[in-house]
């Protein structure tokens, strides 16, 4: 029987280890419980909780340099191992130690968008579409084999929380599909074009400052790609105003930089027209109605924003 371990921490690797775990799985690894919320209280990762709850086996090595982690995972003779949003590089002894390939589902439709954040950047690049990826994993970041793909259309309202928890269920069907290949050892996975790589590197805070001097439908993506985190944000009056929802684009003739707002919503002017934004967030507030948010300055109003936040 093939021994195979599941790899992932986020939420958007749970679809893929539920659908697995029918098929039978002999270990889980996650990253470490982290501290959360305002008590800095241990929160167990999504996949280690799904993982528990299916009464599979849960590790959660710090390093997979330490003697230790290789002893355990050696021990479990691992022949096939499976690799969703884990969060680690693994080594290459690890690579080679699995008969029957280690595999990831990375969610591009590589080789474009390699690296940590390829659902963010799609969005930030206006890309009309994206998928998933089922690749071998090898030494090289995302440079691996790819055995298949699924596509999907990224719609003018996804964010990045949407279009990413749509692909984490695209993501379990693909693995389901492909299973049988790789239980067989008969997968034959297609090397890459590597002349077309483009890469996705880490979200910055700093990403999330709205430059009113860029065309409104840069900073609709901008606003959608960033969402939950970093996030969007304008400065008005010394105050951060995280942008969490935007609406239609239409023309303006109003000065660029300019928070206007009333009857007809509230909407920020921009290099080409202006932007209408739906939901909005003071600092120590939930997120808000945008006209309940600036209601602290009037019902309706205008103001000159002081920064571009560039």
């Amino acid at each position: 029987m093939t021994r195979i371990a599941f790899l992932g921490t986020p939420q958007v690797a749970v679809p893929a280890l539920k659908a697995l775990a029918e098929e039978g799985i002999g270990a889980v690894f996650c990253n470490p419980d982290r501290p959360a919320g305002r008590g800095r209280h241990l929160e167990a990762p999504p996949v280690k909780v799904a993982a528990q709850e299916l009464g599979l086996a849960t590790h959660q090595p710090l390093s997979w340099k330490a003697p230790e982690t290789r002893e355990l995972w050696e021990s479990l003779q691992i022949d096939l191992a499976v690799v969703v949003a884990y969060g680690h590089l693994l080594p290459q002894w690890l690579l080679d130690s699995c008969p029957q390939g280690v595999w990831n589902l990375h969610f591009s439709l590589l080789p474009r968008w390699r690296g940590a954040a390829p659902v963010n950047h799609a969005l930030l690049a206006g890309d009309e579409e994206t998928g998933v990826s089922l690749m071998q994993l090898t030494a090289g970041l995302d440079e691996g084999p790819v055995l298949a793909q699924c596509h999907r259309a990224i719609a003018q309202e996804d964010t990045a929380e949407s279009l990413l928890a749509a692909l984490a269920g695209d993501a379990a069907e693909l693995l389901m599909d492909q299973l049988p290949l790789l239980l067989g050892g008969s997968a034959t996975p297609v090397e890459q074009d590597h002349a077309l790589a483009t890469y996705a590197p880490k979200l910055r805070k700093e990403m999330g400052r709205l430059d009113w001097r860029r065309p409104a439908a840069d900073l609709h993506r901008q606003v959608r790609a960033l969402w939950p985190w970093p996030g969007a944000e304008l400065q008005m009056e010394g105050q951060a105003l995280k942008v969490c929802g935007v609406g239609a684009l239409r023309t303006c003739y109003r000065e660029p930089g300019q928070l206007v707002w009333g009857r007809e919503g509230a909407w920020l002017t921009t290099a080409d027209g202006a932007l209408e934004l739906t939901l909005l967030q003071r600092p120590g507030k939930p997120v808000q109605p945008a006209l309940q948010a600036l209601q602290p300055w009037g019902a309706s109003g205008s103001r000159l924003l002081g920064t571009t936040g560039a």
